[in-house]
């Protein structure tokens, strides 16, 4: 039941053991409008490996800052782009990266977790799809 992983159902679908990706894409259409996108849940003790970015169309207007923040699930949307806790140094431009989360970050989380996308910097324009990577932890 994979596809279930972006519906609200729990993230227990996946099988153990194996590398699991949410994938969402955020597309700002006034500056930093939408705020932020949340692209799925992530099990609590769940090892996150890497975020996977590409940026379709660079993100642009203002001084804009890309970044990826977490928050217990079920919880207000928390503050992305220079404020990411996940990671906050995303490019902006048209490409593709793969980074690792932020050394702060306190993984692996104790409960599930809601990831999020988004701009800060006034970004008026852009349109990128990211990738969590994780393990699923042994149930």
């Amino acid at each position: 039941m994979v596809a279930n992983l972006m519906t609200n159902t729990p993230a227990r679908d996946p099988f153990n053991n194996g590398v699991v990706a949410i994938v969402g894409r955020h597309t700002l259409t006034a500056a930093d409008t939408p705020a932020s996108t949340k692209i799925g849940t992530i099990p609590a003790g769940a090892m996150i490996l890497s975020i996977a970015s590409r940026v379709v169309t660079a993100v642009a207007g203002g001084t804009p800052v890309l970044g990826v923040s977490y928050v217990a699930a079920g919880g207000t949307a928390p503050a992305v782009g220079t404020s990411g806790n996940l990671q906050n140094v995303l490019a902006e431009a048209a490409g593709s990266e793969n980074v690792f989360p932020l050394a702060a970050a306190v993984l692996p989380p104790t409960t599930d977790i809601d990831i999020y996308i988004g701009t800060t910097g006034a970004a008026t324009s852009g349109d990128v799809i990211v990738a969590v990577l994780y393990v699923k932890p042994l149930s």
